[in-house]
């Protein structure tokens, strides 16, 4: 696997007018399809969209530009919550949730993000796969642990044999969160800044959801770091915090 240096795994995929960021290393197996979209092609979000019938094309024209228009979608309204949904016949168990695994090979599944990280999940020796939208709230709430046992669980993946990896985020240096937010996060991961007594701190989420996948039993060889800074990359990647309202989407399915 890559080793997890700030951002040296994602690859920029181009087909036709449309691109998005990958992990190679997810795509272990060659009919693994995955991404996050670049900024250029716009929002894709329902719920900061002027007109969704915009956006619903939009995601049309990329499903069928990842070779991925064959399959049902299941791209739920998101609430900032630690619950995995299992999707069987491109029918979802579960309400609110945030994390998405199938082992349905006809199944694509979605979230939308800007800053917060999304997360990929690979069945690498068989046909299950996922993916989470992980902010702070989710992240301490167990949402990577939670997806990695709910795999496990419901649909029999080995530990051994999933693949784990973070996309592009807010990175710990444009993340500064108070004493409420920062001691939710393990202090490797929660670098103090100012005066101490303020608990004020800058928080890596990326790094956060991978040390998570590792502590569910994940092994570490397993986990992959691609998440690019959204800060940083203007023109590339939106960024809540920068004041954007479009978001991306982190697509996953077998082509």
């Amino acid at each position: 696997m890559v080793s997890p240096v700030l951002g040296t795994a994602a690859r920029l995929v181009t087909n036709g007018d449309a691109s998005w960021y990958r992990a190679p290393a997810l795509s272990i197996c060659p009919e693994i399809v995955h991404g996050v979209t670049h900024a250029s092609l716009g929002n894709f979000s329902l719920s900061t969209a002027d007109d969704p019938a915009e956006v619903e094309a939009r995601r049309q024209r990329l499903l069928r530009a990842a070779e991925l228009s064959f399959a049902r979608l299941v791209a739920p309204p998101l609430t900032h919550s630690a619950a995995v949904g299992v999707v069987d016949g491109g029918k979802m168990s579960g309400e609110n949730v945030d994390a998405l695994v199938t082992d349905d090979v006809r199944t694509v599944l979605a979230v939308t993000v800007a800053d917060c990280v999304p997360v990929f999940f690979v069945d690498a020796a068989g046909a299950a796969f996922g993916v989470a939208h992980a902010g702070w709230r989710g992240m301490a709430g167990g949402i990577v642990r939670r997806t990695v046992e709910v795999m496990q669980r419901d649909l029999g993946v080995k530990l051994g044999n999933l693949l784990v990896g973070a996309g592009p985020a807010i990175r710990g240096p444009h993340y500064e969160v108070g004493p409420d937010v920062a001691g939710l996060f393990p202090e490797a991961f929660s670098v103090p800044v100012g005066d101490p007594a303020d608990g004020r701190a800058q928080v890596d989420l990326p790094s956060c959801a991978l040390a998570q996948a590792a502590g569910a039993g994940v092994p570490r060889d397993n986990v992959v770091d691609f998440a690019l800074s959204t800060f940083d990359r203007v023109g590339d990647l939106f960024s809540h915090r920068r004041g954007d309202r479009a978001r991306h989407w982190a697509f996953i399915g077998r082509a």
